[in-house]
């Protein structure tokens, strides 16, 4: 996984944290409801490797999380909550299945849930935050390209260029 930190311009003011290579979990593009979250959330979390990884997002003050590691008792988990707002600045999310590169919109957005990812590149947009004396850093979804791993169907109808290849 590579982190870097994008300098602010006109576009970005408060500049980007860019994520190649790296791997998502609790993933909830759709914001389907559930014990984790409310109706019409949509969020993820990206893993952070380690503790170089982790200390150099505090140091920008990213949010990140951390938990006891369930294989082993002396590590940790370390993960980047993610945001995903439609109502601001909607995010730039693609597809990428055998080698073809699909855009997907607010509405399709919620197959990511579904989908066997390989890995993510990334760009996230900070949020500071003031409430009542408290303050924080939090993640959004600027853009995004999922790599995501095809079954032997779907290699075998992606090269089909024939719209229906139903017999009746």
């Amino acid at each position: 996984m590579n982190i870097t930190f994008i300098a602010p311009s006109a576009q970005h003011p408060k500049g980007l944290l860019s994520i190649d290579e790296a791997r998502i979990v609790f993933r909830n593009f759709s914001g389907v409801e559930n014990r984790y979250n409310a109706k019409g959330n949509r969020n993820f979390s990206v893993v952070i490797e380690n503790e170089e990884q982790e200390m150099a997002l505090r140091e920008e003050h990213w949010n990140v999380k951390t938990k006891p590691s369930r294989s082993d008792p002396d590590d940790v988990f370390r993960y980047l909550p993610v945001k995903i707002n439609y109502n601001y600045r909607a995010p730039h999310v693609y597809l990428n299945k055998n080698g073809k590169r699909q855009p997907l919109s607010q509405e399709d957005i919620g197959l990511i849930d579904t989908e066997d990812i390989i890995y993510v590149n990334l760009d996230l947009r900070p949020s500071d935050w003031n409430v009542n004396g408290k303050t924080g850093r939090a993640a959004y979804l600027d853009g995004i390209e999922v790599f995501c791993s095809s079954s032997r169907f779907d290699r075998e109808y992606a090269n089909n260029d024939e719209e229906d290849q139903r017999p009746f």
